[in-house]
C-alpha cells in the first residue's frame, strides 16, 4: 500500500496562508544565514568523502573553548579597546569608507545581475549536456555498465571524480573493499555497482561546478555543498518514504534544484572587483581624491549578497532547467523542478515536486537550526507549508541526510 507524502494533519485556509507568509520570511533568513560569515557547517552531519571542504577550507573547531584561551581572550580584548579607541578619532574615515562600501556593494549588486541577465547560463556554471543524458536513461530497466561507462569518458571531469572516489582509501573500507588504484573510470563503475552509480553520478557532475578555492567565499561554499547534498538526499527519503519505485530520482532533482546557487558563489569576487574598479573610476573622473585614495581600504564584502541570492537564486535554477534536454520519461522530473521553483501550492504539486519541497523544507530547518539561527517559534508554520509534521522530521533525521549510505557490491 502506498503511503501519503503528506502529513495527516488538515489546515484551514487561513493557517494556509499563515504558513506561506512565514515561509517567505524563513526563506529570506536563510540566505541572510548561507552568506553569514558567523555560522558553519555542522561537521557532524557532512559526507566528507563527498565534500571538498578539507581542501579549501581552514580546520574547523567546533566548540569556543577549544579555539581561544583566557589569555587570548584577554590580549583580544585588550585589543579591541585599543581599536575601538582608533575608530572613535577617526569617525570621519569611518563614515567616508561606509558611504563608499555601500557604494561599492550597490554597483555589485548591479554587475551580478546584469551577468545573469545577459550571459548563457553554460558560461556562468561551467554545466554541460550530461544532466541531460543521465537522466534519459538512468532510471530505467536499460541502465548498464556501457551506458554509464560512456558518460564517464564523455564528460571527463565526471570521469576523474569517479576516480578520485573509488582511489580514497575511506571510501574504499566504507564499500568494504581493500583499496586500490584505478585509472579507468569503467573499471571504478564496476568496483561500485550500478546501484551506487545511479545515486552517485549527480553528485560527481554536480562537484566541480562548485568553486571552493576562493578565500572570499570559504564559508559560504560548504554550506551551498551541504545543502545540496542534503536537500538530494532528503528528497530521495520522501521518494523511499511513499514506496516509489525510482527514490534515486530525489537525488537527481535535489542536485539541480541547488546547484543554481552556485553560480553566485562562483561569481561574487570577481563582480565585486568590477564593481570597485568602476567606482574608482568614477571618483577620479569626478577628481574626488580623498575618496578615491579611501577605496585602497575596501575589502570584498558579502553584506549585499543575501538580496541577490534570494531575487537570483530560483532564476538561475530555471536557466539550467531550461538548458537541460528533457525527454518525455523525463517530463516529471522538469516539473517538479517547476513546481518548486514557482512555490506551487502543496496539494496542486506532483509527488515529485512534493518530495523535492518537503526536502528543501528540512533542509534549511536542519542546516539552520544546527547553527542556533532558526526561528523556532516559525517553524509549525514552516513544515506546515508544506504539510509535514513530527513524524515525518523525525523519520528524516534519524536516517541522517547529510551523508550517503551506499549498498555494497560484491
Amino acid at each position: 500500500m502506498v503511503e501519503s507524502i503528506f502529513s495527516e494533519k488538515r489546515y484551514t485556509k487561513e493557517a494556509q496562508a499563515a504558513a506561506s507568509e512565514i515561509s517567505q520570511q524563513v526563506q529570506q533568513r536563510h540566505a541572510r544565514w548561507m552568506v553569514s560569515q558567523q555560522y558553519l557547517v555542522n561537521q557532524d552531519d557532512v559526507d566528507h568523502l563527498l565534500s571538498r571542504e578539507t581542501e579549501f577550507c581552514e580546520t574547523i573547531i567546533l566548540y569556543e573553548e577549544e579555539r581561544v584561551t583566557n589569555n587570548q581572550r584577554l590580549l583580544l580584548s585588550c585589543e579591541t579597546d585599543k581599536v575601538l579607541e582608533r575608530r572613535a578619532e577617526s569617525v570621519v574615515r569611518q563614515e567616508r569608507h561606509k558611504r563608499l562600501v555601500e557604494l561599492v556593494q550597490k554597483a555589485a549588486g548591479k554587475v551580478m545581475e546584469t551577468r545573469f541577465q545577459q550571459t548563457d547560463i553554460t558560461r556562468l556554471l561551467s554545466i554541460h549536456e550530461g544532466f541531460g543524458d543521465f537522466a534519459s536513461f538512468a532510471y530505467s530497466p536499460t541502465l548498464n555498465f556501457q551506458k554509464l561507462g560512456s558518460l564517464a569518458i564523455l564528460y571527463h571531469s565526471l570521469g576523474v571524480n569517479l576516480l578520485d572516489l573509488v582511489n580514497e582509501p575511506k571510501f574504499c573500507r566504507q564499500m568494504g573493499k581493500a583499496p586500490r588504484k584505478l585509472s579507468d573510470p569503467k573499471t571504478a563503475i564496476g568496483f561500485l555497482g550500478i546501484d551506487n552509480c545511479r545515486m552517485l553520478y549527480p553528485i560527481l557532475m554536480a562537484k566541480p561546478l562548485l568553486k571552493w578555492a576562493d578565500k572570499n567565499t570559504k564559508l559560504m561554499a560548504p554550506k551551498m555543498w551541504q545543502h545540496a547534498i542534503m536537500l538530494a538526499n532528503a528528497t530521495r527519503m520522501r521518494l523511499s518514504d511513499v514506496n516509489y519505485r525510482e527514490p534515486d530520482e530525489g537525488i537527481f532533482l535535489g542536485i539541480v534544484r541547488s546547484i543554481g546557487q552556485f553560480t553566485i558563489c562562483n561569481h561574487f569576487t570577481n563582480c565585486f572587483d568590477i564593481a570597485l574598479e568602476r567606482v574608482m573610476m568614477e571618483l577620479r573622473e569626478q577628481e574626488r581624491r580623498e575618496d578615491y585614495f579611501a577605496c585602497a581600504e575596501i575589502t570584498h564584502s558579502m553584506e549585499f549578497l543575501p538580496e541577490v541570492l534570494a531575487k537570483w537564486e530560483k532564476k538561475l535554477t530555471q536557466k539550467i532547467v531550461d538548458y537541460i534536454e528533457w525527454t518525455p520519461r523525463t517530463l516529471h522530473l522538469k516539473n517538479a523542478l517547476e513546481e518548486d521553483i514557482n512555490d506551487v501550492p502543496i496539494y496542486e504539486r506532483s509527488l515529485h515536486g512534493a518530495a523535492l519541497g518537503q526536502g528543501r523544507v528540512f533542509t534549511i530547518y536542519d542546516m539552520m537550526s544546527k547553527s542556533k539561527a532558526f526561528s523556532h517559534e516559525q517553524a509549525p508554520y514552516w513544515f506546515a507549508n508544506m504539510q509535514m509534521d513530527g513524524k515525518i522530521l523525525q523519520s528524516i533525521s534519524r536516517r541522517n541526510p547529510g551523508k550517503f549510505t551506499l549498498s555494497i557490491t560484491g
